[in-house]
C-alpha cells in the first residue's frame, strides 16, 4: 500500500506535467533519424543494418538519460520542506527509495516501448517480441535504472542543489554514451577506446537489448557477464544510497 502511494505521487507529477515525457522523446528521435540515416552507410554488418544496431543503443541511452534525472525530485522535496515528512511515516526508507526508483522505471519502460514503435515506423524490421526477449528487456533496463537512479539520488541528497545535479548529468552522461557501443560498434573505435567501451555499463545494457529485441545477432563486443555486472552495479549504488538516506533528518 505504501509503495503504491509513493508510485502514485510520481505518476501524478508526470500526469500534470507531461512535458517532461514529451521532451524525453526528442533526443531519441534525433539519434534514430538524423544520426541513424547519416551514418547508415558508414557501418556495415554481415548480421543486419546499422539502424537495427542503433535502435537498442538509443533505448539504452534513454534509460541512462531518464534515470539520471531521478534525483531531481529529492532536491525539490528538500527545497520545499517536503523531505522532512519522510521522518514521520511508517514506511521504511528502504521501500520509499525502492518504489521511488520503481516509479521512475515504469516511465522509462513506457519510453522504451514508444521508441521501439518509432523504430518500427522508420522501417526497422528486425524488431522482435518474444517472451525471453521481453524478459531480457524488462530485467536489464530495471537493473540499469536501479544502478544509475540510485547514483543520481545519492548525489541529489548529498548536494541538495539542482545546479550540481545538472553538472552531474552533463558531465557524466555524454562521456558514458560516447565511450560505449550504444552508437558505434567496438571494431570501429580506436584501440584504447575499444577497451574502455568493452567495460562500459551502457555497452552491456546495449548488448543485452540487442539480444532481446533485435532478430539480427550482432557480435558481442563486451567483456564479462553483462548480467553479473549490472547486478553488482545496482547493488553497489542502491545499498549506500539507502544507508545514507537513513542518516538524514530534516524537520
Amino acid at each position: 500500500m505504501y509503495g503504491y502511494v509513493v508510485c502514485k505521487r510520481m505518476w501524478k507529477k508526470l500526469y500534470f506535467r507531461p512535458i517532461h515525457l514529451v521532451v524525453s522523446f526528442l533526443q531519441p528521435i534525433f539519434w534514430l533519424t538524423i544520426f541513424g540515416f547519416l551514418f547508415e552507410d558508414k557501418f556495415t554488418f554481415s548480421e543486419g543494418n546499422y539502424l537495427s544496431y542503433l535502435l537498442p543503443g538509443v533505448c539504452a541511452m534513454t534509460v541512462l538519460q531518464s534515470s539520471a534525472q531521478s534525483g531531481i525530485l529529492y532536491i525539490k522535496d528538500i527545497q520545499t520542506g517536503f523531505f522532512g515528512r519522510y521522518n514521520f511515516v511508517q514506511q521504511s526508507k528502504l521501500s520509499i527509495l525502492f518504489f521511488k526508483i520503481f516509479a521512475d522505471y515504469t516511465r522509462i519502460l513506457f519510453q522504451i516501448l514508444i521508441i521501439l514503435f518509432i523504430g518500427w515506423c522508420l522501417g526497422i524490421s528486425d524488431i522482435q517480441f518474444t517472451f525471453s526477449g521481453i524478459g531480457t528487456l524488462i530485467l536489464s533496463t530495471f537493473l540499469f535504472t536501479v544502478f544509475y537512479a540510485s547514483l543520481s539520488c545519492f548525489i541529489a541528497i548529498r548536494t541538495k542543489t539542482s545546479e550540481l545535479m545538472a553538472t552531474f548529468v552533463h558531465l557524466f552522461n555524454l562521456p558514458i554514451v560516447f565511450t560505449s557501443t550504444a552508437l558505434i560498434p567496438n571494431k570501429n573505435l580506436p584501440d584504447w577506446l575499444e577497451w574502455v567501451a568493452s567495460y562500459n555499463p551502457l555497452s552491456h545494457l546495449s548488448e543485452l537489448l540487442r539480444e532481446g529485441v533485435i532478430t539480427a545477432s550482432f557480435e558481442s563486443n563486451v567483456y564479462g557477464s553483462s548480467w553479473i555486472i549490472l547486478i553488482c552495479l545496482s547493488f553497489l549504488t542502491f545499498v549506500p544510497t539507502y544507508f545514507y538516506l537513513r542518516t538524514i533528518k530534516y524537520a
